[in-house]
């Protein structure tokens, strides 16, 4: 079964599931609003349903808000359209084939995802590519493995849950892998949680040029997964 089949069962239980992770995320909202400028186009990546969607949409001029599943773009249109806003464009894409052209986005956003994709630094280097050489990246992460403990759930949530932490981070290990896609860190904080939420804001490091992306460098054995 495909990613994008796998979340498209699984977006009616979403907004349900995504709650037993949220203690973060008003902190996250607080924070997004000073890190992503006022104005310009901004990209999100995996926005399932929509979590952050409308607080990005305050503060863009433009959103183009995405994620692999159709069934999650679908509750995400919804939600946009029932908020009544304009200027954000819900469509279906993945983080390792981003559309448009390289250069155009002056923001991206990617919650709760980095973890949970098969190639992380796949991902990267498309961010870095479609975003302009002045362009922030912001990516909140949650650190499956900041101790033995939260490594050891993390492990035993994978078999009996669809959040298969593909990359079991802690902070440093994000912040080195923002690194390696060619991206300077600017800010990094681990937010407390079951799982700390490794909140890391990034920009294209200069003469960085086109990254090549390589494999996680701590993977489980589990097949496609997504947030958180």
């Amino acid at each position: 079964m495909t990613e994008a089949r796998i979340w498209d069962r699984l977006a009616g239980r979403y907004d349900t599931i995504v709650r037993l992770f949220d203690t973060s995320y008003g902190r996250v909202r607080e924070r997004l609003a000073a890190d992503i400028e006022a104005g310009g186009r901004v990209l999100e990546i995996a926005a399932g349903t929509g979590q952050f969607t409308l607080d990005l949409a305050r503060v863009a001029d433009s959103l183009v808000a995405t994620d692999v599943s159709p069934a999650m773009v679908e509750r995400l249109r919804q939600r946009v359209t029932d908020a009544g806003l304009d200027g954000v464009e819900c469509r279906v894409m993945s983080a390792y084939a981003i559309e448009p052209a390289d250069a155009r986005f002056d923001a991206i956003f990617c919650a709760n995802a980095l973890h949970v994709m098969d190639e992380p630094r796949r991902a990267l280097a498309e961010f870095h590519r479609v975003l302009r050489a002045d362009g922030v990246l912001v990516a909140p992460t949650f650190l499956h493995g900041v101790d033995g403990f939260r490594r050891a759930l993390s492990r035993s949530l994978s078999v009996v849950s669809p959040f298969v932490a593909h990359t079991r981070f802690d902070l440093a290990a994000l912040k080195q892998t923002m690194v390696d896609a060619g991206f300077d860190v600017v800010h990094a904080e681990a937010m407390s949680g079951l799982f700390p939420l490794g909140y890391v804001v990034a920009r294209p490091a200069a003469g960085s040029g086109q990254m090549v992306s390589r494999g996680p460098s701590e993977q489980t054995a589990h097949g496609p997964a997504k947030r958180p």
